[in-house]
């Protein structure tokens, strides 16, 4: 019965609205699955965390084709939706004119277009940080392409003309907005991973940006499917092993990645480090140390004036390159051992191991195409890595030399990258005859270093004591002895031994008269 105040005419009016919602979705041919009916104030909520430059121009160009039934928003855009992130990646599924509707486009934005795949119809308009793609369906409906996807919270979507008109929906067939709200990484099938293993790495990115954590069964495929990671393209892993690296949570998903046997596929060479043994300065064998030190990489970079003793943050410790560095050489750093391991009665050695795991990353580097500059400051890292640890002594006693010191800041000029990995190494390492203020001395050792760089720095900007015309003039010839003799120079200036250009002269004279000519 209609309550007091109510009209019956009023009460058939809404009856026949839903009805008329329910049509609205059956005439769209999606299946009858889970459909879920949003808010306006969601549809409010979509349009603002669309963060796109002319968001407003490409709405209106977007809004032209609201009458098509076969466009859906989908993947990421509608997981990081429904989570309240920012939406930088926008996907639109379209069933046909694919080509056309990616040129008209392209022409009235003023984004570039990438066609991705036209084999596959895979377009993309991209915009400084921003990419809007255009995907042809993978099926005849829609629910035929989400089947195809990788992971369930990615297998959703959002018809495009709800987002202007009409009801707002959420069509979710495989239950994926539930995963998300629980946390779980599910996979769709193996059959999917299978198709693209890629999709592997995939699952472990979003474990590392903490999506949720890897369904068990979901890990059993990636373990079955593994091997089929040497069949992607090299560029494709290096850039999901970029999003891992980068992420807050690298060391929990290279140990999650080594449990499930992936980790070994992209990195042979750490396989002889498995339960290799160490002397006694460490706690743990080869491998597990080489996790433990990316573990501590990662928490000194999230705390560097803790560990470090950083009044001020240097701006490269934000930059990408710089942490990707950093966690690979840490991860890395002893890569060499498994090579070159020895035993004697007394003792355990790994003679050459720097140089033989630079090497080895150098290779691995190559073969999984990262880019230049990463492969040749990881492979310095893991060169350079024991040379801090075999100054410390020295310096402690007070004996190093500017010398080395310099020769040190030649090899590696870069400080703060080898700081982070000479500590997380110290801090992987909890064996019975490890000093107990090993960490503080480090410590100290690499602001001395810091200060010494820094008045490096200062000596080389201003001009020199004595030039090359200076040593012609008192009689010596153009040579490699010059360098010598004038890093020399440099370095007495530094100590504050050598202060004007005659103490300069005078010295080398000294030092240097045997090699003037007869």
């Amino acid at each position: 019965m209609p309550k007091e105040g109510e009209n019956i005419f009023e009460i058939i009016g809404l009856i026949l609205l839903k009805l008329a919602k329910m049509f609205y979705i059956l005439d769209k041919k999606i299946p009858n699955s889970l459909m879920v009916e949003l808010s306006e104030k969601d549809k409010a909520l979509f349009i603002e965390l669309l963060t796109f430059p002319e968001k407003d121009r490409l709405l209106s160009q977007l809004r032209k084709f609201s009458h098509r039934e076969d466009l859906f928003i989908v993947g990421g855009a509608v997981r990081d939706f429904l989570l309240g992130k920012r939406i930088t990646d926008l996907d639109i599924a379209v069933k046909y004119d694919i080509y056309a509707l990616y040129q008209y486009l392209a022409e009235v934005l003023s984004f570039s277009p990438v066609p991705l795949s036209e084999e596959f119809g895979i377009y993309r308009l991209a915009k400084g940080g921003y990419t809007l793609d255009l995907t042809l369906y993978r099926g005849e409906t829609i629910e035929e392409d989400l089947r195809e996807r990788d992971f369930t919270f990615n297998a959703m979507a959002i018809p495009l003309e709800g987002l202007f008109e009409g009801p707002f929906y959420l069509y979710d067939p495989f239950y994926g907005y539930s995963d998300l709200q629980k946390g779980i990484i599910r996979a769709l099938g193996e059959e999917n991973i299978k198709k693209d293993p890629l999709r592997i790495l995939r699952g472990y990115r979003f474990y590392a940006l903490n999506y949720g954590y890897l369904e068990e069964k979901t890990r059993v495929y990636f373990q079955n499917q593994a091997q089929k990671l040497l069949l992607i393209a090299p560029e494709r892993l290096s850039m999901e092993l970029k999003y891992i690296l980068i992420s807050d949570k690298a060391y929990l998903a290279f140990k999650a990645m080594d449990e499930d046997r992936v980790l070994e596929i992209l990195f042979p060479e750490i396989i002889p480090a498995k339960g290799l043994p160490q002397p006694s300065f460490h706690h743990l064998d080869v491998f597990a140390h080489s996790l433990e030190a990316l573990k501590w990489a990662e928490i000194i970079l999230k705390e560097p004036k803790k560990y470090l003793g950083l009044n001020e943050i240097p701006e490269i410790f934000n930059e990408e390159d710089f942490v990707i560095a950093v966690k690979l050489g840490s991860f890395l750093h002893d890569l060499g051992k498994g090579y070159t391991y020895g035993e004697s009665e007394e003792r355990i050695t790994f003679y050459g191991h720097e140089s033989k795991g630079a090497e080895l990353w150098i290779a691995r580097a190559k073969a999984l195409r990262f880019k230049n500059e990463i492969a040749d400051w990881v492979f310095s890292l893991i060169k350079n890595h024991m040379r801090p640890c075999h100054l410390l002594k020295e310096w402690e006693n007070k004996t190093l030399s500017a010398r080395a010191k310099r020769n040190l800041l030649k090899a590696h000029s870069e400080l703060f990258s080898l700081w982070i990995v000479a500590m997380a190494d110290s801090l992987a390492s909890r064996g019975p005859d490890k000093e107990k203020d090993y960490e503080e001395k480090l410590k100290a050792f690499f602001k001395d270093l810091l200060s010494f760089q820094q008045d490096l720095e200062r000596v080389e900007k201003r001009e020199r004591l004595i030039t090359g015309k200076d040593l012609i003039a008192i009689g010596f010839k153009p040579g490699p002895l010059f360098k010598e003799i004038l890093e020399e120079v440099e370095i007495k200036a530094i100590e504050g031994v050598l202060k004007t250009k005659n103490e300069a002269i005078s010295y080398v004279l000294e030092r240097y008269r045997k090699e003037l000519p007869k």
